[in-house]
């Protein structure tokens, strides 16, 4: 029995060992060898259209996708960003991306993606920045963004969305900044708890006779992105114009023009 004993203590020690030796990668290993990461990550590249091969580093024989292009990982070795802004991108959004439950960050406006968002971004429970504005999504806004508790920014703006605004839109506490602006969105408006929130844009909602509240105002200045995000997106022409000074759906139509992605960012 004492010999059992020992042996089950050396085998305790030699695996925390092995896990202390192991790459940050191997972490996202499966039983098989098989990073679901990566597999994830190339069924999106799979579904979309790369016609500058932005995505020519992103390898289905990799076992670490943290050198990609476009990708970042926390210090774990787990993929927590996805910054895809205006790289000419087409085609659709994997479902695949449900399976990077680590992300806390998916930046892919500007682009021309199309299709519908897919409902398995609802498993992505660390997310907290959702930016797929300026695409040509259609389709319903799916209920299940409304599991995202941790989501601070969601930008769906100036796409051809349709169908009523989820419900469970309104159970998220945390959100600063919600932008539905430019859709084809109808039905009632969900009293969702955001700093910031336009609705403008969606005729069906915004009507010449509206009564509805197309947008509130926040008092206090937003950084959009957050501060730790802005490397990511340095790239991206960024507009001092009306950050944060919506006061009806013909102010915003003007943020619009003046610059669709910066709409909402300080400068």
């Amino acid at each position: 029995m004492e010999t059992w004993a020992r042996w089950r203590w050396w085998a305790v020690a030699a695996a925390g060992v092995l896990c202390a030796l192991l790459p940050p990668a191997a972490a996202t290993l499966s039983p098989t060898g098989i990073n679901y990461e990566v597999v994830a990550l190339m069924a999106i590249k799979t579904e979309l259209q790369d016609h500058y091969n932005v995505l020519d580093n992103w390898d289905i024989n990799s076992v670490d996708p943290c050198s990609w292009r476009m990708v970042t990982c926390s210090s774990d070795g787990y993929v927590s960003a996805l910054g895809l802004p205006s790289q000419r991108l087409s085609g659709k959004l994997s479902p695949g991306i449900g399976n990077l439950t680590r992300l806390q960050s998916v930046l892919l406006q500007n682009n021309a993606i199309s299709g519908t968002i897919p409902s398995t971004i609802g498993r992505l429970g660390m997310l907290q920045t959702l930016d797929m504005s300026d695409n040509h999504l259609t389709g319903s806004i799916p209920t299940s963004l409304g599991d995202l508790k941790n989501l601070n920014y969601l930008k769906l703006n100036n796409n051809s969305l349709s169908g009523v605004l989820p419900e469970s839109l309104a159970t998220i506490n945390g959100l600063a900044l919600v932008d539905l602006s430019f859709n084809n969105l109808s039905g009632p408006v969900p009293k969702i708890s955001a700093r910031t929130f336009s609705i403008a844009g969606n005729s069906m909602i915004c009507g010449v006779k509206s009564g509805d509240n197309c947008s509130s105002v926040s008092l206090d200045p937003l950084s959009y992105p957050p501060d730790d995000l802005k490397t990511t997106t340095s790239h991206v022409k960024k507009s001092p114009h009306c950050y944060h000074l919506w006061s009806n759906c013909g102010f915003c139509s003007v943020c619009r023009y003046r610059g669709r992605y910066a709409s909402l960012v300080e400068a």
